[in-house]
């Protein structure tokens, strides 16, 4: 999800992209972005700073860089103005990850600071800063400063003591059971974390598990460490001498996963209820916590079907409209012998009973190609024509309501146009998503304003690995292109089925697929 920066961030960040593209980079990068935040002159980011040894000036100096004012050929005067979206590179991308896991560890709805932007470039990008450290700046005392754990804010004070001593038997049972919660909790998070880090390759899934790990720490400093460490008792306990035949194995990393998931879950239930012994605020949290959690199983376990149903399939096309069945089943067959590893159906005005006998049709020559068949509209007919997916447009169905008619198998996609349906999309559930309209369609008329064009794909790019397609207007003459934005799938229509040569058409589009990286 997109992060929520307070308003000297957001300025920071505007004007981190008007350094970008002042200089003529494609891409935001870490020096952008601290010299951004020590041109904010009043915020936190610039005080500290200075406190740590640089004043604005040097820190220009250190990275040779100008005034953003003095810029040559600056786009634009930020007297006001609000900088445009600009790419962000890969680091500056991890930046904004610790940023927002260092704001919202103690609490969902925390805003992003310059001061955690800066904690996120000193964690993620101390190399790019090298040469502020050459100019004095004592980057290792202020990354101590910022991302030291007892620097976060406190919990509200309890009541009591954090647990009850009047009865030491008690206390210390209590203390067992919340230590033991505390670390399956812990040690399950990072499991899925790991998958999503290094099966999935999502820097979304992996910075949302990342907040949660940060904010369950806070969380579980509500108890006195000392007192669960000291009544630990891995000897004694009688839990790590029984284990059940389904502990022992695990099929594959997705089942690793989702017994990780119920592990956490379970855990996080354990400290909710055992935690309101000690104070009903902190057993909150872990409520929260766990329902946070339920979500990112959810997701987690659509992006894995989502792997499963799409893996390397890259070129979709999408037929519709045409006059018989057999020119359907034509096209089909050309774009299928071109490289075509997807077929979506689209069709309008046709009656339900055609439109599902071109489907069953089209799900035969998909099957026997080895290829993936996508029902476009219509859950329903999806269902009855043993499609593999369905895909939705934003004023179609709702994924949860096509879920309830396809079933827990079908692959369900959803068009976006903008960030705001992307993320929306994400937390839907949706399997894999349709980016655009990158250009103008020949199938669909855009107003130029509704066009996504390549910005979008590139912010698209840089936030999931989930499955998603560039669509709109995409040819083999403007390809390249989209592949250079980030895109790694596409979504065609007219390029083929309108195409003199069909399949000659479907094999050049595969072949700028191929020879770009995935």
């Amino acid at each position: 999800m997109e992060e929520t920066l307070t308003p000297g961030a957001r300025r920071a960040m505007d004007r981190a992209a008007a350094r970008a593209q002042a200089r003529g980079a494609h891409a935001v990068e870490p020096a952008d972005l601290i010299a951004a935040l020590v041109d904010e002159p009043e915020s936190r980011a610039a005080e500290l700073v200075a406190e740590f040894g640089l004043e604005p000036g040097g820190v220009r100096e250190a990275l040779g860089l100008l005034p953003l004012d003095a810029a040559e050929d600056a786009p634009y005067a930020l007297a006001g103005d609000a900088a445009p979206a600009a790419p962000r590179s890969r680091s500056i991308r991890a930046v904004l990850g610790e940023a927002t896991a260092r704001a919202r560890v103690d609490g969902r709805k925390a805003d992003v600071g310059t001061e955690h932007l800066l904690a996120g470039l000193l964690v993620e990008a101390a190399d790019d800063l090298g040469p502020l450290r050459d100019a004095g700046l004592d980057l290792d005392g202020l990354r101590d400063l910022l991302t030291r754990e007892e620097e976060a804010e406190p919990l509200p004070p309890l009541e009591g003591p954090p647990l009850d001593l009047s009865d030491a038997v008690r206390s210390v049972d209590l203390a067992r059971m919340l230590d033991a919660s505390a670390n399956r909790a812990r040690e399950g998070l990072r499991v899925a974390e790991d998958y999503a880090r290094f099966a999935l390759d999502d820097p979304g899934l992996t910075r949302r598990l990342k907040e949660v790990r940060h904010r369950l720490a806070a969380a579980l400093r509500g108890f006195d460490p000392d007192l669960l460490i000291a009544a630990r008792d891995v000897r004694g306990d009688v839990g790590t001498h029984i284990m059940t035949p389904s502990e022992q194995v695990r099929e594959n990393p997705r089942a690793v996963l989702a017994a990780n998931f119920k592990r956490t879950g379970e855990a996080l239930r354990s400290l909710e209820e055992y935690g309101k012994l000690v104070d009903v605020w902190i057993a909150g949290r872990f409520e929260v916590l766990r329902y946070d959690v339920y979500t990112l199983e959810k997701l987690m376990m659509t992006a894995v079907q989502a792997y499963r149903t799409l893996d390397d399939r890259r070129l979709m096309v999408l037929v519709g409209g045409l006059p018989t069945l057999g020119d359907v089943t034509w096209i089909v067959g050309e774009a299928l012998a071109g490289g075509a590893d997807v077929i979506q159906l689209r069709e309008k005005g046709l009656p339900d009973r055609e439109w599902l006998t071109r489907a069953r049709e089209v799900r035969i020559l998909t099957a026997q190609a080895g290829a993936r068949f996508i029902m476009n509209d219509r859950p329903d007919l999806a269902r009855l024509s043993g499609a593999d997916g369905v895909h939705l447009g934003q004023g179609d169905v709702t994924v949860r309501d096509a879920r309830r008619i396809v079933g827990p198998n079908l692959v369900i996609g959803l068009s976006t146009h903008e960030r705001g349906q992307f993320d929306a999309a994400v937390v839907s559930g949706a399997g894999y998503l349709g980016v655009g309209p990158v250009f103008p369609s020949a199938t669909k008329d855009f107003a130029e304003p509704e066009l996504a064009g390549l910005a979008y794909v590139r912010a698209v790019a840089e936030s999931t690995k989930l499955p998603w397609f560039a669509i709109g207007g995409i040819d083999e003459a403007n390809v390249d292109r989209v592949l250079e934005a980030g895109a790694t799938r596409i979504a065609v229509s007219a390029a083929v089925v309108k195409a003199d040569r069909p399949r000659a058409a479907a094999a050049a589009l595969r072949a700028a697929l191929d020879a770009s990286p995935v």
